[in-house]
């Protein structure tokens, strides 16, 4: 009994990082986020940028670090914006949220943190494509729609009406728990509802996550969710969560080198460019994730699983405009050949050219072949895309559907219970041998540093 008790109690004591550290196989960034602290000290900040400035190695990176620093200071602008704009009709101080004592200085340092942090995941996202994990993001294309005024002005407008009530309800939140907290009940904050009620949806579901305007369950609520999420991350959450491709990247490996089988097992060959393969991604949202599932493995039959009708419909949207991109794109090369990198650099050099702006001839990176080699020269076949409405506690597929799961950002929102079931269906419905990912947040332990200011986000 004294034996099980120590262990009991030795289970209980390890944080959910730990924990997962002995049963998954982890990627090398969560060691890396594990240790790595900003040095805001001069002689810090300037070992930082020596680093990184030592990761420029030709002209496919500069454009990939001068993409990303437009990217991140835009977020940082529109973050700033946001908060400005709910401080003036809230009439109160303007707080950092993480730590600090809400000051300037406490500002500032959290959000030089913050840069500095988009800045390694940058750095991270950039190695990943040298190793050849993934190709570049397809969004930088000059001719994606986020450089068009009207479209990043629509979005804008939507994000600060959004974050002007999301940190309204955060502080009526929090003032009211402390209100609760005096008066000697409880300090949580109270749980708000919906906007609509039903049996389909389970009871966690029918909450405002994160103080959202309608929780999951709008169209308003789908259309700002990219934009206020990036804003959050200063950019970088599609950094973030491509890391997810990583894993994806070595098991596609595997499998393609594998060939067909010869044990006469259902099992398909699977070619470079995806097809053959099947891939579920959970809790899809609005399906941006996907698309660069589906860039770099373009022939892959993909299914998006979501609980949310409204997101389904912003991630059908994405995955068409995705289509429409890379058709767009490939006929303007003739088939293939080039890529976004080679195209941002002909617009800069173009750009520069008009303005009168003196700049030397800038050398163009060899054209990186995609994922389906020769055939890229040829007509394209694009793997099909399905959008599924269910929980993942509850799938509405046979077992050993699919060939790969990815689970991306979703069991932080889950309770316990939830989280169980959906691990359970997800080992139903892959396939023996296949590959689940999980990529999500950061939790205690993961970050020891930060494990104290975790409880802060709500």
């Amino acid at each position: 009994a004294d034996a099980s008790s120590a262990s009991s109690a030795s289970s209980a004591s390890r944080t959910p990082g730990q924990v997962d550290a002995e049963h998954f196989r982890q990627g090398d960034s969560v060691a890396f986020w594990a240790n790595w602290r900003f040095d805001e000290s001069a002689s810090g900040v300037r070992e930082m940028l020596a680093d990184l400035g030592g990761t420029v190695r030709s002209s496919a990176d500069a454009t990939y670090w001068a993409y990303h620093a437009m990217r991140t200071s835009w977020f940082l602008g529109q973050g700033a914006a946001g908060l400005i704009a709910s401080n003036a009709l809230a009439g109160g101080g303007v707080k950092s949220p993480i730590g600090g004592d809400g000051g300037i200085r406490s500002g500032v340092t959290a959000g030089a943190r913050l840069v500095a942090e988009a800045a390694q995941v940058y750095k991270q996202d950039l190695g990943f494509m040298r190793a050849g994990r993934f190709n570049p993001p397809w969004d930088m294309h000059p001719s994606h729609r986020q450089f068009n005024p009207m479209f990043v002005a629509d979005k804008t407008k939507k994000f600060i009406k959004e974050a002007t009530s999301t940190l309204r309800k955060s502080r009526a939140a929090k003032e009211a728990a402390a209100a609760r907290s005096a008066a000697g009940g409880s300090a949580e904050a109270a749980e708000t509802k919906v906007w609509m009620d039903s049996p389909l949806y389970p009871d966690y579901y029918l909450k405002t996550f994160h103080y959202q305007t309608d929780g999951w369950l709008s169209t308003q609520s789908a259309e700002v969710y990219e934009v206020s999420t990036e804003t959050l991350f200063l950019g970088r959450q599609d950094a973030m969560q491509r890391t997810a491709l990583v894993p994806l990247s070595e098991y596609m490996r595997e499998r393609v080198n594998e060939g067909a089988p010869e044990d006469g097992s259902t099992a398909t060959a699977v070619r470079e460019d995806g097809a053959g393969a099947k891939l579920l991604e959970l809790a899809c949202g609005t399906g941006r994730f996907l698309t660069f599932v589906r860039d770099n493995y373009p022939g892959m039959d993909t299914t998006g699983l979501d609980l949310s009708p409204f997101y389904l419909i912003e991630a059908r949207k994405n995955g068409e405009y995705w289509e429409k991109m890379r058709r767009r794109v490939r006929n303007a090369r003739g088939g293939g050949g080039g890529g976004a990198v080679t195209d941002a650099l002909r617009l800069i050099g173009g750009f520069a050219k008009r303005v009168g702006v003196p700049l030397p001839p800038l050398p163009l990176p060899n054209a990186r072949p995609s994922n389906g080699g020769a055939r890229d020269r040829g007509h394209e076949k694009i793997g099909s895309c399905e959008f599924v409405q269910a929980a993942a506690e509850a799938m509405p597929f046979p077992d050993a559907s699919f060939d790969v799961i990815t689970c991306v950002y979703l069991l932080h929102e889950l309770p316990a219970e939830a989280r169980a079931a959906a691990a359970k269906e997800a080992a139903r419905v892959l396939k023996p041998g296949g590959l689940l990912v999980l990529a999500d947040s950061v939790q205690l332990g993961d970050r020891p540093r930060l494990d104290a200011h975790l409880g802060k986000f709500g």
